[in-house]
């Protein structure tokens, strides 16, 4: 089966990337994934010329393919020839789909939820409207750089871990944004000792 995607994210996950996008037809969230617990798509299969934001794609899936409470996944043909076929500018993706309207982000203020709270939902991706955007960077014990994304949401302040990997940069470091659109994601299955599932900024829409 083909289909149509404008893809809107392109986020780290461990070493490889988590693609995301609408699917043209139906202006739904569409997750494209290489196995059936949500696998990423390694670094070698990402032509950058294709995989890159707002380009729309002609891809073969094989089926709908929803992991957990990451409903929007789709399993596709490796086999198959990824087509890019045009792109679209922002304004054009927010007309196939629309910005958000959440009271808050995933049902909660915290930046993580528990499994009866993962329980309720039936997505993992949510894209809005945030103000007082501001990237932060800092270093682990080990060397490596740590980033995170704070921002305002219907007036709640959220500080959240951030895997776009345009702004996984210590230059940076510090910037403010007064309004910015972002993709807000979590994962299929929880991290740490807690089994928590936290939220993470998969995209930032300047």
């Amino acid at each position: 089966m083909k289909k149509q995607i404008c893809i809107l994210t392109k986020s780290l996950k461990d070493r490889d990337y988590c693609v995301a996008g609408i699917d043209i037809a139906t202006g739904r969230w569409i997750r494209l994934v290489t196995s059936k617990d949500g696998g990423a798509f390694p670094k070698e299969m990402l032509d950058e010329k294709h995989f890159k934001e707002l380009n729309v794609l002609e891809v073969e899936v094989k089926k709908h393919l929803p992991y957990h409470v990451q409903s929007e996944n789709w399993l596709i043909d490796e086999s198959a020839e990824i087509k890019k076929i045009g792109n679209l500018s922002k304004q054009q993706a927010l007309n196939l789909h629309p910005i958000e309207k959440h009271d808050l982000i995933f049902e909660t203020i915290r930046n993580e939820l528990e499994k009866t709270e993962i329980k309720k939902l039936n997505h993992s991706l949510e894209m809005v409207n945030v103000k007082e955007l501001q990237l932060d960077t800092s270093m682990k014990g080990d060397g490596r750089h740590h980033y995170k994304v704070k921002f305002q949401y219907n007036r709640h302040g959220y500080n959240l871990a951030l895997t776009d990997p345009k702004y996984r940069n210590e230059d940076f470091d510090q910037i403010r944004i007064p309004s910015a659109t972002i993709i807000v994601s979590i994962p299929a299955v929880p991290y740490g000792e807690n089994d928590l599932y936290y939220k993470f900024v998969a995209k930032i829409l300047i």
